[in-house]
């Protein structure tokens, strides 16, 4: 969601206070407004609070709601603005959304993220060439002063630096930490491999234990915050991982990415509702497990490693 002047655009973000970090000290965005809206969006009290504080801010010339929920529609409703762009009735994620805008874009719901993204932006902005400067092309800052020295050295690794993402969100979405480490003695180049962990650890000490078996240089890095995830992300030759967080903020950094996801005709149960797989492959590398079942486990290391080759051993 954000604002802009026509001559000195104003970009301001509202984003949940458990991913501002995401967007810290980007010099494209303005002013970070960050609530617990999870937690507040519960009560009719913190709705409240929600509504209180939108109505403090100053009136925006438009508001643009990219998610199509109703918790996001409601928040934009609360600002004040002259133009609330969103999804059609049918584009939304959640319907009922649409009701609360004022613009609203069509665009199939099963369509590639990125064309929905965009649609939902030049649409509006196509027609209004002085909010223009609001769709050129924006970057997530890093703050470099504040990036611990042991993890600076990153940058002086001669050797391929390959970062693994072990975690995601649901088990069926995590690849075993036994077939990354064949794919990484497949590599027949001298490699640095990185380890990011959050609420397994247990799996990143297996994954090295199996590295060191077979004497890779390996490192497991502490627990990052966001701009120090950031800063390890977009000094990487290369990001192997499921589809989640981390591999797709490592494919909005221009990263290289390979992103391994279950089967397409399968459902997870959990954030694939419905969802075609092509929908969510952000343009970058992938692998589809050709399983029956939806888990990736099935994706065997050689077929990785082809992608591999095609971006960095050729």
């Amino acid at each position: 969601m954000g604002g802009g002047q026509t001559q000195n655009c104003q970009v301001e973000f509202f984003i949940d206070e458990r991913f501002k970090g995401i967007i810290e000290n980007s010099p494209f965005i303005d002013e970070i407004h960050s609530l617990n809206f999870k937690k507040l969006l519960k009560s009719p009290k913190g709705i409240m609070q929600i509504r209180a504080y939108c109505k403090n801010c100053a009136k925006f010339d438009v508001v643009v709601d990219m998610q199509g929920l109703l918790k996001s529609a409601l928040i934009g409703k609360f600002l004040q603005s002259d133009n609330f762009v969103g999804f059609s009735y049918k584009s939304a994620r959640e319907s009922l959304a649409s009701l609360f805008y004022t613009h609203k874009v069509k665009i199939a719901y099963d369509e590639n993220i990125l064309k929905r993204n965009y649609a939902v932006l030049y649409d509006f902005f196509s027609e209004k060439p002085k909010f223009s400067e609001i769709i050129k092309a924006k970057t997530l800052g890093i703050d470099e002063e504040k990036i611990p020295t042991n993890l600076k050295e990153i940058k002086e690794e001669k050797s391929l630096k390959i970062l693994f993402v072990l975690e995601a969100s649901i088990k069926q979405k995590m690849y075993p930490a036994e077939k990354y480490a064949k794919l990484v003695s497949m590599i027949k180049q001298k490699i640095c491999v990185y380890v990011v962990f959050n609420d397994y650890e247990n799996i990143a000490d297996e994954f090295l234990k199996l590295l060191e078996s077979k004497k890779i240089k390996a490192l497991k890095l502490p627990r990052l915050n966001f701009n120090e995830l950031k800063f390890t992300l977009s000094n990487m030759d290369l990001v192997v991982g499921p589809d989640t967080g981390v591999t797709h903020l490592a494919w909005a950094l221009n990263s290289k990415t390979i992103t391994l996801y279950g089967n397409s005709n399968k459902s997870s149960g959990k954030n694939m509702r419905n969802t075609k797989l092509e929908r969510v492959l952000l343009g970058n590398n992938y692998v589809v497990s050709k399983s029956d079942d939806f888990e990736i486990n099935c994706i065997e290391p050689n077929e990785i490693l082809e992608k591999i080759r095609n971006l960095l051993l050729t």
